[in-house]
């Protein structure tokens, strides 16, 4: 039993279950938490609708960690995108990683929030700087000259018949002030964009590595189910743009600018984002509106956000589960690391406490002398306080 469950046993707490999305899709104050960074292109209302379609639609989001789907709801209303839609602007998408936890490792799922092309051009058309924003893949066969000088141009047509594989994508922009830019990507170039995405990387490796043909079979179908197998086109164009986004003389707290740096590090291995953090409403304004860097992700163990009684804002409450069994089913993150001196990790029984503990366990067994063989008492949450805020928290 670990220095926390003792201390359970001996106060008599009892842990409180992990909230689902769901439940925190009915608390009020999270559709308050929507509101307060929404823009006028998106409601509350709308927007709760949107997500309780993803997770139906997507029913992998109900064994991620419920933290990071609000995180990538609350990203998603802020950039003003609808996810999981036929308009694909934006998606809420269930990531499985290796974790450890109790010195096991264990499969856990964390949704990520990506920004589709089509949401790339929607917030292209919305900036102020932008008049307008011409992307395409092309193709061997289609019909592309451009040239940097005295004489800049960009003539571009698509083939209509026996077109070829691709060889590299382009964004044009007109900006509202006058002058125009380009951004083109060669293949090369687009190849190394894909390699960065972990999800295509890995499932190329299980195709190589395979042992067996109904291995590779399987790691061949599912390679083909990935974005940039599905939809290369899409994935090449998009890559151009975001690209092109950096270059643009535009704001940092423009949106579009912001959705290229989020949907940057929502792929690439070890520098996903932390949904969690984006939970928070002053977290989620700093990267969309201030243009601050995107939260990275912390390996430790999930917490279940307890939100605030109305009558006291001013803190917020965190539980954080210590896996002292094996893991339950469900998400669960990484183990936290080492606790420092003075947190509540570090507390020891006294020897009135230990008795304290043998007699409630001997009670509760029903006075049986084999009390202790009973599975171990599950932690209580640690807590800690978050700083006043208009946070969904």
């Amino acid at each position: 039993m670990s220095s926390t469950a003792l201390k359970a046993a001996a106060t008599g707490a009892v842990a409180r279950p992990q909230r689902t999305i769901f439940d925190y899709l009915d608390d009020p104050r999270v559709k308050s938490g929507i509101a307060a960074v929404a823009g006028r292109y998106l409601t509350a209302d709308r927007m709760l609708k949107l997500c309780i379609n993803a997770v139906k639609k997507t029913p992998r989001l109900m064994q991620c960690d419920p933290q990071t789907v609000l995180g990538a709801m609350m990203t998603s209303a802020a950039l003003g995108l609808e996810p999981n839609t036929i308009q694909q602007q934006a998606f809420l998408i269930p990531y499985k990683k290796r974790a450890k936890i109790d010195d096991k490792w264990v499969d856990v799922f964390e949704c990520q929030f990506q920004v589709g092309a089509r949401g790339f051009v929607t917030l292209a058309y919305r900036s102020p700087h932008i008049k307008s924003l011409a992307a395409e893949a092309i193709h061997d066969g289609d019909r592309f000259e451009h040239e940097i000088g005295s004489s800049t141009f960009l003539r571009y047509a698509k083939s209509l018949r026996e077109r070829g594989t691709l060889i590299g994508s382009f964004s044009h922009v007109l900006m509202a002030e006058g002058g125009e830019s380009v951004c083109i990507l060669p293949l090369d170039e687009i190849l190394k964009i894909r390699e960065k995405s972990e999800t295509f990387r890995s499932l190329s490796r299980a195709v190589a590595e395979a042992e067996s043909p109904k291995d590779k079979a399987k790691a061949e179908g599912q390679l083909a189910e990935t974005p940039w197998v599905m939809w290369e086109d899409d994935m090449a164009t998009k890559s151009a743009i975001k690209k092109h986004a950096k270059l643009l003389p535009i704001a940092a707290g423009d949106a579009l600018v912001a959705a290229a740096e989020i949907d940057n590090k929502a792929d690439v291995s070890g520098n996903t984002i932390d949904m969690r953090a984006m939970t928070d409403v002053d977290a989620v304004r700093a990267v969309v509106g201030d243009g601050m860097a995107v939260p990275a992700i912390e390996h430790q163990a999930a917490e279940t956000f307890d939100f605030p009684p109305p009558d006291r804002r001013e803190t917020v409450v965190v539980d954080q589960e210590q896996a002292t069994t094996a893991p339950a089913p469900g998400p669960r993150s990484a183990a936290p690391p080492p606790a420092q001196k003075g947190s509540p990790d570090d507390w020891e029984p006294s020897e009135a406490d230990k008795a304290a503990i043998a007699a409630r366990e001997q009670a509760e067994a029903g006075g049986q002398a084999q009390a202790d063989a009973r599975p171990p008492a599950v932690a209580p949450a640690a807590r800690r306080t978050r700083a006043a805020g208009p946070s969904v928290e």
